[in-house]
C-alpha cells in the first residue's frame, strides 16, 4: 500500500522542501536550519534513493556511490595490509555521505542577476533606506550626477523597511529592495550574495552611504573588490553618540579598518574630514568635501514673523529636551513644531513639550518649503547636540529665515555672526533664549544676515559646484567618462 503511494509522496515532499525551509528561517537558528536540511537528506537517502542523482560507475569493479580516487587509494594501501583491497563485496558495504545543500542562497543569487549584472550597471549605490533625511537627500543628489552623465546607475537599499522616498528617483534608477528581498536569509548569506553580485557586476564605481551590510563587505572583502578594478567610496557626515554620551557611527566603528580599500571618502563639511583625519590618519588626497547644493532658484525674501519654527527628526540627537526648556522660559513667542519622533526617544519629554500653551506638535512633514510659505516665522531654530552640515539649514536660508543654532559640527561653515546667530556647541538653554530676542527686536539685522547666508548659498551650495567637485575626483566616474 506505502509503496503503491511512494512516488506521489515523493513528488509533494520535493514541492514542498522549498517552501517549508524559508518559513522555518523566521523562527530557527541557522544551526537549527541546518539540522533540519541534514534530517531531510537522511530520509531521502533511506528512503526515497530514486531521488537521489549518483552519477554512473567508472569501472566494473566499483559500485555507482564509491568515487574513483577512493579506490586508487585502497588499492595502494592494500600493499600494506592485503584486507583493504576494493573488493565488490567490500565496497558494497559503504554509503557515500553528501553534506546538507542549502540552495536558498543561490535562488537570491540567480534572482539578482539581472539587476547587477545583465544589466550592465556603470555605478552601484550601497545605501540602507531611502527615507526623509539629509543622508537620504545627498544619494539623490549624486545619483542625478550619475544620470546628469548618462550612466546606467543601480540603487541597493540593504535593510528590510519601508522606503518612502524610493519614489524620488529618477525613473533612469534601477532600484533593488535587497534588505525586503532577503529578510529570510542569513547574515552571512546575505553578505555572501551581495559580494558575489558586486563581484561580478561590471560596475566599476560602488557608493557607500550608511549601510551597515555595505560596510561589513568594504571591511571584509574591500581588497578582493579592489584588486578586481572595482573603485570603492563612502560617504560619511557626523559622528554618533550612544546613550551613554560614547561616539560611536561608521567613521568610527568601520572607517580606520576600512579607508586603505576606498577611493575616496566623502562628506558634506569640512570639519568633520579634518577631524577623522587628525584622529585616524586619513590621507588627506582622499577626503573629499562635497557641499550639498540647494534650489537656488526657490530662494525667497525674508519677512517679518513672530514665531519660531523648529523642524527635524525628534531623537536624543536633537535634543527635544533643551527645546523644551527654550519654550517653557519663553510663554510669549509661539512655537511650531514639525518632526517624527524616534521610537526609542522618551515620550515623557514630547508630552511636556506638547503640553505647553505656547508650542504647536504638526508631526511629520514631507516638504520644509511648505512649513513658511505663510510668513508666520520670524527665525529658524536648530538644538542638535552634534551633526553635519544639516539641509535644513540650507532649506531655512532658502525660505528667508534667520538661523539660530550652535555650530557643532560643519554648522559653522554656513553659520557666522554675518549669515546667522551662531552658539557655541555647549550653550545652553539662556544662550539660545537672548538669540532669540536678538532676531524678534531687531529684524533688521536678522534679514541683513539672511541676505549674507544666502549669498554664500549661491557661492557654495549650487548644483553647479556641487557638480564640478564630483567630477574632478580620481576614479569617480568610469574611465571612458573621465577623460
Amino acid at each position: 500500500m506505502l509503496a503503491k503511494y511512494k512516488p506521489q509522496f515523493a513528488q509533494l515532499a520535493r514541492r514542498s522542501y522549498h517552501k517549508v525551509v524559508p518559513v522555518l528561517r523566521r523562527f530557527l537558528s541557522d544551526d537549527q536550519v541546518q539540522r533540519f536540511v541534514l534530517f531531510c537528506d537522511r530520509l531521502k537517502y533511506r528512503y526515497f534513493r530514486e531521488m537521489v542523482v549518483v552519477p554512473a560507475a567508472h569501472s566494473g569493479v566499483m559500485p555507482p556511490r564509491m568515487p574513483n580516487w577512493i579506490i586508487d587509494e585502497l588499492k595502494e594501501l592494500s600493499a600494506i595490509e592485503p584486507a583493504l583491497y576494493p573488493t565488490p563485496e567490500m565496497l558494497g558495504g559503504f554509503h557515500t555521505w553528501y553534506p546538507p545543500a542549502d540552495p536558498y542562497p543561490a535562488v537570491l543569487y540567480k534572482g539578482f542577476l539581472h539587476d547587477f549584472v545583465e544589466s550592465a550597471p556603470q555605478v552601484i549605490f550601497l545605501i540602507p533606506h531611502m527615507m526623509r533625511g539629509g543622508a537620504d537627500l545627498g544619494t539623490l543628489h549624486h545619483v542625478q550626477f550619475c544620470i546628469d552623465r548618462g550612466l546606467r546607475v543601480t540603487v541597493v537599499l540593504t535593510r528590510d523597511v519601508q522606503s518612502p522616498w524610493v519614489n524620488r528617483f529618477p525613473a533612469q534608477v534601477r532600484v533593488v529592495e535587497f534588505g525586503q528581498l532577503t529578510r529570510l536569509a542569513s547574515e552571512e548569506d546575505r553578505r555572501l550574495v551581495l559580494l558575489r553580485l558586486l563581484l561580478q557586476s561590471p560596475a566599476q564605481t560602488i557608493h557607500l552611504i550608511n549601510s551597515q551590510l555595505g560596510w561589513q563587505i568594504f571591511e571584509q572583502f574591500g581588497k578582493p573588490l579592489v584588486s578586481i578594478g572595482k573603485k570603492l567610496f563612502a560617504s560619511v557626515y557626523c559622528d554618533d553618540m550612544d546613550r551613554n554620551g560614547v561616539r560611536c557611527g561608521y567613521a568610527t566603528d568601520y572607517l580606520p579598518r576600512t579607508w586603505m580599500h576606498l577611493e575616496g571618502v566623502f562628506s558634506d563639511n569640512r570639519t568633520f574630514l579634518e577631524e577623522i583625519r587628525q584622529r585616524d590618519g586619513l590621507p588627506g588626497e582622499r577626503l573629499h568635501a562635497l557641499y550639498f547644493p540647494a534650489d537656488i532658484a526657490c530662494m525667497r525674501q525674508p519677512v517679518r514673523g513672530k514665531r519660531v519654527l523648529w523642524a527635524g527628526r525628534i531623537a536624543t540627537q536633537k535634543r527635544p529636551e533643551l527645546l523644551y526648556d527654550i519654550a517653557r522660559a519663553m510663554p510669549d513667542v509661539y512655537f511650531d513644531v514639525h518632526g517624527e519622533p524616534d521610537p526609542y526617544y522618551d515620550m515623557d519629554v514630547l508630552q511636556r513639550l506638547g503640553s505647553l500653551a505656547n508650542v504647536a506638535m504638526h508631526g511629520r512633514f514631507d516638504d520644509f518649503a511648505e512649513l513658511t510659505g505663510n510668513g508666520r516665522h520670524a527665525l529658524f531654530l536648530y538644538t542638535s547636540r552634534y551633526d553635519g552640515l544639516p539641509n535644513v539649514l540650507l532649506e531655512a536660508t532658502l525660505a528667508g529665515l534667520p538661523v539660530v543654532a550652535a555650530t557643532v559640527g560643519g554648522i559653522g561653515e554656513l553659520l557666522s555672526e554675518k549669515t546667522g546667530f551662531p552658539l557655541d556647541a555647549k550653550a545652553g538653554p539662556l544662550a539660545y533664549i537672548e538669540a532669540i530676542r536678538r532676531v524678534l527686536d531687531n529684524p533688521a539685522q536678522a534679514h541683513e544676515r539672511v541676505a549674507s547666508a544666502q549669498a554664500l548659498l549661491r557661492l557654495q551650495h549650487s548644483w553647479e559646484s556641487f557638480d564640478r567637485d564630483t567630477a574632478a575626483i580620481a576614479g569617480y566616474l568610469p574611465q571612458d567618462l573621465s577623460r
